[in-house]
């Protein structure tokens, strides 16, 4: 039995580090693009680049309404969606483990 919620713990442990990788990827990507078509003037000024539609911090505002890069925001919310579903399951299933089986866990 300890054999298994070792491998058990192991594999969720994993799954949650592969998730986050590919989370960090997407987002990596989602920065890059969204500063790929941003225009820099007066960007490191919030009230100005608040009035400049071309602004990073405007263009990421827009990403996240749907209103550019529509697949590109698809697949990073269900990047978030993995990370999210990985690490709930992984402390679930571990702090279920430790209220009830604690002398198997490593």
């Amino acid at each position: 039995m300890s054999v298994v919620v070792f491998c058990l713990t192991i594999a969720l442990a994993l799954n949650a580090v592969i998730a986050f990788g590919i989370a960090f990827f997407w987002q990596a990507k989602v920065i890059f693009t969204v500063f790929g078509v941003s225009d820099w003037e007066s960007a490191h000024v919030p009230w100005k680049a608040l009035g400049n539609q071309k602004s990073p911090q405007n263009n990421f505002g827009r990403f996240i309404a749907g209103e550019i890069f529509p697949e590109l925001r698809r697949k990073w919310l269900r990047a978030i969606a993995y990370v999210v579903v990985s690490f709930v399951a992984l402390f679930l299933v571990v702090g279920f483990l430790q209220a009830v089986a604690p002398e198997y866990l490593p």
